[in-house]
């Protein structure tokens, strides 16, 4: 279930029966190193997948004004709330939460059919969401947008492709699955029942799995096998594959029971477990999007409208 984390404090009217003037809202603080202002526009459940980069430019879905936007100034008006943005197959597409399709240029090309939409990816030539309601990942077709589900099991939370091989992480049932041929083969259950795996990345033949309740785990791509556990802080984010490492937002641990995003530091792990601290935020800053080009890691906080680089090396 994704955490709503939008807390609302409701002011009680005064004797007369006028409700006192809101406070007026604060000024955004740039937390990191390399800001750029972008859409302020979280809304109140943990949009996870807002950002792309395409066209020397990043594009960040903005959730509640029901758009994407790149920093260029580029716009695409979306049917409903932005839940995700990807560049791939020489476009820029985004999804919304009535599980339509659109691409950039072309507007909607498909509409879904999921019941509860969740995220996009790229991989074995097609663009990908997921059917959180039905436990399915969808393919779909870039040039005829035909759809084809696979049912993976209850929560399925991110997806990794490796060639025509892919594996999908279930945040609810725990379940590790390795598609391949169109057979779903099922791994192993990641971590105890207190953990819920959300965010995977594929580098130097291991899977790397974090998530709310989880360090970082190491795990067998042909087994399952978790061959080894990192200390991050309380629980990974999200992670990035980027120059020859693994790069980590992670959260304190009293942060991680409440499910919020807010990062505690962005954190470097090598292949071989080594973890360095790369930056730690002045203020509060939430991982809504988290990519990387060859030079830079890009993080989004589309609480306080920032998107943030970091370069790869210093």
């Amino acid at each position: 279930m994704r955490c709503p984390w939008l807390l609302l404090l409701v002011l009680g009217a005064s004797c007369g029966g006028d409700r006192p003037a809101p406070p007026p809202a604060a000024t955004p603080t740039v937390a990191l190193p390399g800001a750029t202002s972008a859409c302020a526009a979280a809304g109140d459940f943990w949009p996870t997948m807002t950002l792309a980069l395409a066209d020397d430019t990043a594009w960040v879905a903005c959730k509640e004004e029901s758009r994407i936007e790149s920093l260029a100034g580029e716009q695409l008006a979306l049917d409903g709330q932005a839940i995700a943005v990807l560049s791939a197959l020489d476009a820029v597409w985004a999804l919304d939460d009535r599980g339509s399709l659109y691409r950039v240029g072309s507007g909607k090309v498909a509409d879904l059919a999921l019941s509860r939409p969740y995220n996009l990816w790229t991989g074995a030539g097609a663009v990908w969401a997921i059917d959180d309601g039905s436990g399915e990942v969808v393919r779909v077709d870039p040039d005829t947008y035909d759809t084809t589900k696979t049912a993976v099991g209850d929560g399925p939370a991110d997806k990794v492709f490796d060639g025509d091989t892919a594996w999908v992480i279930n945040h609810r049932d725990r379940k590790l699955i390795r598609l391949e041929g169109g057979r779903v083969r099922e791994l192993a259950t990641i971590g105890e029942e207190n953990v819920a795996p959300e965010r995977m990345a594929l580098l130097d033949g291991s899977l790397w799995i974090t998530g709310r309740g989880a360090d970082l785990f190491k795990v067998d791509p042909d087994t399952g096998e978790i061959r080894d556990t990192i200390e991050i802080g309380g629980s990974g984010i999200d992670i990035v594959a980027a120059g020859g490492a693994l790069w980590v937002p992670s959260r304190s641990e009293a942060v991680d029971q409440s499910g919020l995003p807010t990062m505690e530091a962005l954190r470097r792990v090598e292949p071989d477990g080594t973890v360095t601290t790369v930056s730690e935020p002045s203020s509060r800053v939430d991982v809504h999007g988290l990519v990387a080009d060859d030079d830079n890691v890009w993080l989004a906080d589309n609480t306080a409208g920032f998107v943030y680089r970091i370069p790869l090396a210093g």
